[in-house]
């Protein structure tokens, strides 16, 4: 029962870190999670939660790297190639030979081999806490893609590298050349056996199908324990399971390309489902390092060794020589475009700061060091385990700390030339409502204004405001001016009865003043009423009622395509005004459909209804594709477009089920 409570104890703190981020959005949410973890550690609870090291590996790194490697950007890996492998390799075993010797010489307290596996641990970066920072500090596009791959592939350099550490302090024997070949060998034997087991799998879910069990949570269950079946296996089998485990995710997400509709079933509730698994394994790892965190400070301060102060000056000096020898890495490394984008020394070594602060430390470093065992195989304690999982924890705080309130101040100006991602997508919006305006005809005038007014309404509440008449206003009065203009147009053609058309511009002129206070449209309108009142009498005479009706009607229709035409013709350079110009576009087609309709027709409503059907389709691709545009430009970040296109399958999902 104790174990129980304190799992909801751990995943309402995991809810309530993300409540308080709303609050303090100045601290990103790993931080919170952090000292809520240290916060859970002064309640009355009965229960002391000890970690399995090997099950931490299991529960924790297999999903995650399973769902890096599903999620990762295939054609990016590729373009981005050379900067990537020489960040997640050569950065890697730099950082672990040359941080391993100067941490030994900083620590002569910490063996070598132990060292080494710190280092190894602290080797690799973590994109999943710089996208918790991303929203707020907003990291250039290109730096976040280098970054995405760099932690995919330095994940599990790291790791093997920290595992080669750990099992050498552990056993006491190491050799860099057999390690070197056994290295070589453990890792292409985890990447085949995860591209094996993938097939397999694909083949037995191929099997079940012919059977016909199309079940999604049947499929949706095989698909959440595939990481932890290929870890296993891999381990069982002597080979790296993390390196499985990322093969298994890359060869995964080459199965939703397929068009078949159990699959885009599946891929639904795949992405919720893995979705909520991400998000609770990386909010327990931050949570279990603040668990960790008071009892390894007490064991480290209650040593004679080492002084408070001392202990968390390391922390900051390993912290420096972390990111000191990734700046200079990245400083002498050519960066793609950079003979282009980086004119000048200052700007590449800004941009060099830039990608060394977005290197922030967190779950694969934790994970790593939290894993390490307790005991060696002699039966002695690993030497220094506490020391080495607070200095981590310390470098995990650091570059935390660093990244949420260093790099704002080196991207300022980034950040103040690019749009918020709230506006980008109200730009995706106002481009949607100018192609589905583009596309009206009398056939589907009503389907698409009932559209374009759903586009608006999620333009509104984007902006936070509503547009009612005070914004409308200048449009207002301009759609009354073009009234006015075509007005006297016609009456000097002669196209229109005089009497009907002075009458309506005596309107217009009266409704102009009032708003405008032009005393023009006040001459104007003494000069009507005198006309009226001499020719108005004699004028009216002349006509029947039903022919008076047919003419007002006649001549409003043709002022109301006049002022249909003038907003069409602006709508594609409105920009900001473009609710307003849309809204005042879709009134006069209502108020033009209203004079142009013909006898009701039962079939009519179930025209509208497959016309809503089919233009919400329309105004969907044309979203995804407005997306898509964004990203490839950089002007949208990867997260930001896999937000908007999670909702676009969603909008997709609930418009088939209402259409079933």
């Amino acid at each position: 029962m104790e174990i129980f409570e304190y799992i909801l104890l751990m995943l309402a703190a995991i809810a309530l870190s993300n409540l308080l981020n709303r609050f303090i959005p100045s601290v990103s949410v790993p931080i919170i999670q952090i000292a809520l973890g240290v916060g859970i550690t002064y309640l009355p609870l009965h229960f002391e939660l000890r970690l399995n090291p090997e099950l931490f590996l299991l529960l924790f790194i297999a999903p995650l790297l399973f769902n890096d490697g599903r999620h990762s950007d295939k054609e990016a890996l590729w373009s981005l190639k050379k900067p990537i492998l020489l960040l997640a390799l050569g950065l890697v075993f730099m950082t672990v030979v040359i941080l391993g010797f100067f941490l030994n010489w900083l620590l002569p307290v910490i063996p070598l081999a132990a060292a080494f596996a710190l280092a190894a641990a602290l080797a690799p970066t973590d994109a999943i806490a710089v996208g918790a920072l991303e929203e707020k500090i907003h990291i250039p596009h290109q730096t976040m893609k280098i970054l995405e791959g760099e932690s995919l592939i330095n994940d599990a350099s790291g790791l093997v590298s920290f595992q080669f550490a750990a099992a050498a302090m552990v056993t006491g024997a190491f050799s860099l050349r057999s390690a070197s070949l056994s290295f070589v060998g453990i890792s292409i034997g985890g990447i085949v056996l995860g591209l094996l087991l993938t097939l397999v799998k694909y083949v037995f879910v191929k099997w079940l199908r012919k059977l016909g069990m199309e079940n999604v949570t049947l499929h949706m269950l095989i698909e959440v324990l595939t990481p932890f079946a290929v870890f296993l296996a891999a381990e069982e089998l002597g080979v790296n399971g993390i390196l499985a485990a990322v093969s298994a995710g890359i060869a995964h997400s080459f199965g939703y390309k397929k068009l078949d509709p159990e699959v885009a079933r599946l891929n639904i509730v795949s992405k919720s489902t893995w979705s909520v698994i991400i998000y609770v394994l990386n909010g327990l790892v931050f949570l279990l390092l603040g668990t960790q965190l008071p009892e390894i400070i007490r064991t480290i301060w209650s040593s004679s060794n080492l002084g408070h102060a001392e202990v968390i000056a390391y922390t900051l000096v390993l912290t420096l020589a972390v990111l000191t020898l990734r700046f200079i890495w990245v400083l002498f490394m050519k960066l793609p475009g950079s003979s282009e984008q980086i004119p000048v020394r200052g700007h590449k070594i800004r941009n060099a700061l830039i990608l060394s602060l977005s290197g922030v430390r967190g779950t694969i470093t934790l994970a790593s060091t939290l894993s390490l065992p307790f005991l060696l195989d002699n039966g002695n304690p690993f030497p220094e385990r506490d020391l080495i999982i607070f200095l981590a924890a310390g470098v995990i705080l650091w570059t935390l700390l660093a990244a949420n309130y260093l790099l704002p101040l080196l991207i300022k100006n980034e950040v103040d030339s690019e749009n918020d991602e709230s506006h980008i997508e109200i730009e995706i919006l106002r481009n949607v409502v100018i192609a589905l305006s583009e596309q009206t005809n009398e056939d589907n005038r009503a389907a698409i204004s009932k559209i374009i007014s759903t586009y608006n309404s999620r333009i509104r509440k984007l902006k936070k405001e509503e547009t009612g008449d005070r914004l409308q206003r200048p449009w207002i009065i301009q759609t009354l001016k073009w009234l006015r203009e075509n007005t006297l147009q016609a009456i000097q053609n002669k196209e229109v009865n005089p009497f009907m058309a002075y009458r309506y511009l005596h309107r217009l002129n009266r409704t102009l003043y009032r708003f405008t206070k032009d005393e023009q449209y006040r001459t104007d309108l003494l000069a009507l009423r005198q006309w009226m009142e001499v020719s108005g009498i004699l004028q009216q005479a002349r006509l029947t009622f039903q022919e008076r009706r047919a003419a007002v009607d006649a001549f409003r229709i043709r002022n109301i395509h006049y002022v249909i035409v003038q907003l069409k013709n602006i709508l594609p350079t409105a920009g900001a005004e473009i609710e307003d110009v849309s809204s005042l576009l879709l009134r006069y087609e209502r108020m033009l459909g209203r004079y142009t309709r013909n006898e009701p027709d039962p079939s009519a409503k179930e025209d509208l209804d497959t016309s809503l059907d089919e233009l919400a389709r329309v105004g969907i691709q044309l979203e995804r594709d407005q997306i898509q545009h964004m990203f490839e430009s950089g002007k949208l970040s990867r997260a930001g477009m896999k937000g908007m296109k999670s909702n676009l399958l969603l909008m997709e999902h609930d418009l088939r089920e209402l259409t079933l």
